[in-house]
């Protein structure tokens, strides 16, 4: 699974004899990219989290200073879902916003030292008020000021509410607390009315997102945009999730929705027309990707 559509030349190669590095191979998005680079015989090295290496340390990545690689998957900033961002007390905040730039000093200066080509995972909520808003926008920003003599060397995917297998917690996402709630109790609680829409993206398709951007690095540009471009009312996704729980587990989930009112989003457009989605589309709608 995976919408990379094949084109002459690079995407029919295999990947048989490249060495590649994923940062934050331990998330949702990271163990799906690992597993798609596999699967296409790239011989893949990467850091699973902090508990492995601690990028936040001067020269983490030195470790990786031999190895010959062709390319560096940056997933590795410290963030979470809405849940996680909306919970946090002020000081954890501030935490989030220390503890990245601490990991953009240590890999940004490695990447571009060695001449390494990049992309860089970011979100469509880079513009919001918020500890992750400003991470990622610095993320970009970092990227679009590297010198003259490494421009194109960093390219950013903007990607737009991932959702796939992932174990459940703190920072886990809303269609994985509803699964675990139908799994668990027969039905799931959501923490507002609902009343709003957003766009949803599978992880699998984010992974051959991410392959089609390292393969046609060059022709991308700076900012590219990862999702299905379709609206889904809450409500409606709900409905879908009920229908693959009794696909499933032979019984329905019904979703129940809080009287607090969702948060106000600015309604952001993704741009669905660029050099990217000429060689990528998305293949998973959200009925599959319930199930």
């Amino acid at each position: 699974a995976g919408g990379v559509r094949v084109v002459e030349g690079d995407l029919s190669r295999s990947g048989k004899g490249q060495q590649v590095l994923v940062l934050g191979s331990g998330g949702l998005v990271g163990r799906t990219l690992v597993a798609w680079l596999e699967d296409r015989e790239y011989t893949v090295v990467h850091v699973r989290n902090r508990r492995h290496i601690d990028l936040r340390e001067t020269g983490a990545l030195d470790v990786f200073n031999k190895t010959q690689l062709a390319y560096v998957f940056f997933l590795a900033c410290e963030v979470g879902g809405s849940k996680f961002i909306e919970n946090s007390a002020r000081d954890l905040q501030i935490g989030i916003i220390e503890s990245n730039i601490r990991i953009y000093q240590v890999v940004f200066p490695w990447l571009a030292a060695r001449k390494i080509p990049f992309v860089f995972t970011s979100s469509y909520l880079h513009g919001t008020a918020n500890s992750y808003g400003v991470i990622k926008r610095l993320g970009e920003q970092w990227i679009r000021n590297l010198g003259p003599e490494d421009a194109g060397l960093g390219k950013t995917l903007r990607l737009w509410n991932v959702y796939g297998a992932e174990n459940v917690g703190l920072k886990s996402h809303v269609l994985s607390d509803w699964s675990e709630q139908c799994v668990r109790l027969g039905f799931a609680t959501a923490r507002s009315d609902g009343n709003e829409e957003r766009q949803f993206i599978h992880a699998l398709d984010v992974a051959s997102a991410l392959g089609a951007a390292m393969l046609h690095h060059h022709s991308l540009p700076l900012e590219s945009d990862v999702s299905t471009g379709i609206w889904n009312d809450m409500h409606l996704l709900a409905v879908d999730l009920g229908n693959a729980s009794k696909e499933v587990l032979g019984a329905n989930c019904d979703v129940k929705f809080s009287n607090m009112v969702a948060g106000h989003r600015e309604r952001l457009c993704p741009i669905m027309q660029g050099p990217l989605h000429e060689v990528w589309k998305p293949e998973i709608d959200l009925k599959k990707g319930c199930r």
